[in-house]
């Protein structure tokens, strides 16, 4: 009997696991489950999952490993729906982009239940090349995949995780979640912030009925990250917002400042502004902040993941029997 693995979300996230898995040929049962009929269709026919359950419980029933690949919104209602009925030796996971509330949720799930947060972190190439398109088996690769466990995580589950996050073809960064979303803060929620002020700005502005004939590519590249469920990224915010006003703080600084330079009317401090800005993507792009970069080779952690993975996996087919 094979290991069943279940991912709740057949989004692009959700999709792409279980397309990588199949891709590396891994030995085990995927189930998916999500809200919407369509989503489960689609994957089924890319050939992400073997089968899907309608039935979010009938889904969890025998699996090893439970991925959330879900907003915070659909991570915290789910982990709520199931902290009743998973079984003992169950591990759980999420890719949620903050930790914190995930972990507190998850402290409400039955003793033997083992959650493991994740992340993954999508990094541009260096000519600024970003992942476009559908749900694909290659989605993970060369990926940064942040795992979150706890003192009290058991190091059996985060093996297996190690295994999983490799098997995708994603470099796994493990971090404590509240150095996590410390990081997460600066690096991707003051993102969302700033564009969904951004559009809130323009959109609300007496101008806006002329100014939208105006707003072409450039602006939606811009206010993209503002179109998240307002749900979750409401929820994404206030669980950030102790480390978000600091940055609030630093951003407006920065506006203050380019704000002064306008009314100076100065060319030139305004280009080295700008350039000074440019430069440092640049070093981000090239992997150059901090140092040079220190390249791992991953081919052996990969030739080890399947054993990693599906050995430990296996363990727990209707729970394993240690807690």
């Amino acid at each position: 009997m094979k290991p069943r693995l279940t991912i709740i979300g057949l989004g692009k996230t959700g999709t792409s696991i279980g397309l990588a898995l199949k891709k590396a040929a891994a030995e085990l049962e995927i189930i998916g489950h999500d809200k919407s009929r369509d989503a489960m269709n689609a994957a089924q026919k890319a050939g992400a999952v073997d089968k899907n359950e309608w039935n979010l419980y009938d889904a969890c029933e025998g699996a090893g490993l439970i991925v959330l690949a879900m907003p915070l919104a659909g991570v915290l209602e789910t982990i709520h729906l199931l902290k009743e009925d998973l079984v003992s030796g169950v591990i759980l996971t999420d890719t949620a982009t903050v930790k914190m509330p995930v972990l507190k949720a998850a402290k409400e799930l039955k003793p033997g239940v083992h959650f493991v947060g994740g992340n993954p972190v999508f990094r541009p190439a260096p000519d600024g090349t970003l992942l476009q398109g559908e749900a694909s088996a290659d989605y993970f690769q060369n990926a940064v995949y942040c795992l979150t466990p706890t003192l009290e995580s058991s190091p059996d589950a985060v093996q297996v995780m190690t295994g999983f996050v490799s098997m995708l073809g994603a470099k796994p960064l493990f971090l404590d979640p509240a150095e996590h979303d410390g990081l997460a803060a600066g690096a991707e929620h003051l993102a969302v912030l700033a564009e969904t002020a951004l559009l809130k700005t323009v959109t609300a502005s007496s101008g806006w009925r002329e100014l939208n004939k105006f707003a072409g590519v450039d602006f939606f590249r811009a206010t993209e990250l503002a179109t998240r469920q307002a749900e979750s990224a409401a929820q994404l915010l206030l669980a950030q917002r102790d480390a978000l006003q600091l940055w609030i703080d630093l951003y407006v600084q920065s506006l203050r400042e380019l704000k002064q330079l306008l009314a100076q009317n100065d060319a030139a401090a305004i280009e080295k502004w700008i350039a000074s800005a440019q430069e440092g993507r640049t070093q981000w792009l090239k992997n150059e902040v901090g140092g040079p970069l220190v390249t791992t080779d991953y081919s052996e952690v990969r030739a080890g993941a399947a054993r990693l993975f599906l050995g430990g996996l296996a363990t727990r087919l209707g729970g394993d029997k240690k807690k």
